[in-house]
């Protein structure tokens, strides 16, 4: 039974690694002013390697505070330290001329980005919704912050995930207006030449960057239905435990650099344990006798 219980825990950290550990990262989005404001582009990037069949898209558009026109990312299957992109236009010609370099098995045109330039876009894990990246503020205009991108960009500056719902303009760089007549359409520079799509110099980093700081469990196992989770930073911590066939048997958060979790609800077993603090992830097989 033990090493039943050994096989079935290495196939599900193979099938499931992406989701425990490496996950993308919107590095631009774009509001293009070309033909009737196109192309608006999402550009994602994958740090690692991404199964992308199991994330998917959101929008949320003016003040709305709901999100809609799910889009799934399926389609770009597994990319290695690569980038991808969202299209708003079903028709890629107008996309095409301003991203000549661009290859379009590398896109999803989507009406998911059907957006102006201040509108909130998200990337969410199919399997419970939970939210990997955010851009812009939930159910605030843009037009009324820093962040509004209309008839321009937002470039990502540096490789910390803006996840979990939240969303922190210190990590990018905007660009508002710069596309306004700038288009191949009105005579000008190509929109690709413009925005520098697919240079996202600290891409690589994100997955360090995504390391929680002094994360220890302890004792591991856990013999008396608790274990004590620490790091070096009091922020919220949010915790989850797996069981070997992926289902979630426990939820939980704490604030400060530890806390003692109890697991006397759960079965002895092995379990894989997700802690996330503050855009960072930290996993470990966690055993409870």
């Amino acid at each position: 039974m033990k090493k039943n219980y050994i096989f079935i825990l290495l196939m599900t950290l193979c099938l499931t690694g992406v989701s425990f550990g490496q996950t993308p990262i919107i590095t631009m989005i774009a509001d293009g002013d070309c033909s009737g404001g196109t192309p608006k582009v999402l550009e994602i990037y994958a740090s690692g390697t991404i199964d992308f069949t199991l994330f998917s898209i959101e929008n949320q558009t003016n003040a709305s505070t709901t999100w809609g026109n799910t889009q799934s990312l399926a389609d770009f299957g597994t990319v290695t330290d690569g980038f991808v992109y969202v299209v708003a236009d079903a028709d890629l010609t107008i996309f095409n001329a301003e991203f000549p370099s661009l290859d379009n098995a590398k896109i999803i045109a989507s009406n998911a980005l059907s957006i102006n330039g201040d509108d909130r876009v998200r990337i969410i894990k199919d399997s419970d919704s939970s939210v990997i990246d955010q851009y812009g503020l939930e159910g605030t205009d843009g037009s009324s912050t820093n962040w509004e991108y209309k008839d321009g960009y937002a470039k990502r500056s540096n490789g910390t995930s803006d996840n979990g719902g939240t969303f922190n303009e210190s990590n990018w760089v905007f660009s508002n207006g710069s596309l306004n007549g700038n288009g191949s359409c009105q005579g000008g520079a190509t929109f690709g030449s413009i925005i520098s799509v697919g240079t996202f110099t600290n891409a690589t980093a994100s997955l360090k960057n995504n390391v929680i700081e002094g994360f220890a469990t302890y004792p591991n196992p856990v013999t008396n239905k608790e274990f004590t989770i620490s790091s070096r930073s009091t922020s919220v911590k949010e915790v989850a435990i797996f069981n070997v066939i992926g289902k979630k048997v426990l939820v939980t958060n704490f604030s400060g650099t530890n806390a003692t979790i109890n697991v006397s609800a759960i079965s002895a077993g092995i379990y894989i344990l997700k802690v996330m603090e503050a855009g960072k992830i930290a996993t470990k097989k966690l055993v409870i006798r």
